[in-house]
């Protein structure tokens, strides 16, 4: 049995049109994005598609002469009706409470305060060098997050592939990329898959220096303001129904498998019957099952669990006041900038000290003491701090 993953083919290699006669929402069956009477040509071979999306109704076609289909749901998605809404106001006002709102925003006025931010978006048109230094800066800030967190992104399984579709993908306004920029610095930059008027949400990535900025929920309101601009009617926000996505989303929805056989015969209807079963299997009866016996596992006391991983606090930021300040011999300390700074952490640390004193980064002085290079204090017209970073025997508890 061929396996198609259908969002491959659907995305990356424009091809589904081989594959479908149609292609329609579900909740709105009036919006058709693709709809042929050309029957795609067929080897007569039964297919696996794997990964299409539950809010579309696909018609499957092969040679003409299907008559076996059979689907298994397997992981959950969510995505954004754009058409609900008239604008990003709209949008926002519908989904969040007024104080939630106003905090979002709050968080991007906060940003464009501290640093020179500039928003770029490049679809249609991207420069080779300036593509590869930000497919390159999106690799490492996802993997410099990733690795501190002790995790695995999937992307980077299948990265060299994904970088080399890209370009031209963005180039023919099948894909964009997103970037926040401070300065000339991107500290923030997102890649989308784009087919017809649907937008996938594929990868995203930060500097993990600027954590404190919520850049995540930035990049959510210039994605979204973005799209109700061009026109866009859906966004898709992919798998993982994670919460910060559940609080955007309007729908969620079930990736399915589809099982299509060509040619139904006695004998050759049971391999792909075998398959489907397996699929079942895994999904409606494994997976389930393992996850209500780890609940219950869980919910059993003094039972061994296992201890969420935690990252401790790389450094210790306090206020200082005026007074305290001025007390300081001077001398014991050395004025510095922030690119001089050796710890691992320290932009990090300076722009946590920034996010909440709310000043701007032009305006800081750094003073690092000569008798503890672990200690500097921080200086801005209207605000005090004194950083102490920890060194690896505090961080790791030995």
């Amino acid at each position: 049995m061929k396996n198609v993953s259908f969002l491959a083919e659907l995305l990356e290699k424009d091809t589904i049109a081989e594959h479908v006669t149609s292609i329609s929402l579900k909740d709105d069956p009036s919006r058709v994005y693709l709809n042929t009477d050309d029957e795609p040509e067929s080897s007569g071979e039964n297919v696996l598609y794997t990964d299409v999306p539950g809010y579309l109704n696909v018609s499957f076609a092969q040679n003409g002469q299907k008559k076996l289909e059979k689907s298994v749901a397997t992981f959950e998605g969510s995505y954004i009706d754009l058409k609900k809404y008239n604008n990003l106001d709209h949008f926002l006002k519908s989904k969040l409470s007024p104080k939630r709102v106003s905090r979002l925003k709050a968080y991007k006025r906060t940003l464009e305060k501290v640093f020179p931010i500039d928003y770029q978006y490049y679809y249609g048109e991207i420069q080779d060098r300036t593509y590869e230094e930000l497919m390159n800066n999106l690799k490492r800030m996802i993997t410099t997050r990733f690795n501190e967190k002790q995790m695995h992104h999937m992307a980077l399984t299948e990265w060299d592939r994904f970088k080399e579709l890209g370009k031209g993908l963005i180039r023919e306004k099948k894909a964009s990329l997103i970037v926040i920029y401070h300065g000339d610095e991107p500290i923030h930059i997102s890649f989308n898959y784009i087919w017809k008027q649907l937008v996938f949400g594929y990868v995203r990535g930060f500097n993990i220096d600027y954590s404190k900025f919520y850049l995540g929920y930035i990049d959510i309101m210039i994605q979204l303001q973005w799209c109700f601009e061009m026109g866009f009617e859906i966004y898709d926000l992919l798998r993982e129904n994670m919460e910060y996505k559940l609080r955007f989303a309007d729908h969620t929805y079930l990736y399915a498998c589809h099982i299509v056989v060509a040619k139904p015969r006695p004998f050759s209807i049971v391999s792909p019957l075998l398959t489907w079963l397996s699929l079942s299997l895994k999904f409606d009866m494994y997976y389930p099952f393992m996850s209500r016996l780890r609940a219950i596992y869980l919910r059993i006391p003094f039972l061994p669990k296992r201890k969420e991983k935690r990252i401790q606090p790389l450094y210790q930021l306090e206020k200082l006041d005026k007074e305290q300040w001025a007390k300081m011999d001077k001398e014991k300390f050395s004025r510095i900038q922030i690119a001089s700074l050796k710890q691992p952490y320290g932009k990090r640390a300076v722009y946590h000290f920034l996010y909440l004193s709310k000043e701007q980064l032009e305006h800081l002085k750094l003073y690092i003491s000569l008798d503890d290079e672990r200690t500097i204090i921080l200086e801005c017209p209207n605000s005090l701090g004194k950083i102490i970073f920890k060194n690896r025997a505090e961080k790791h508890g030995k």
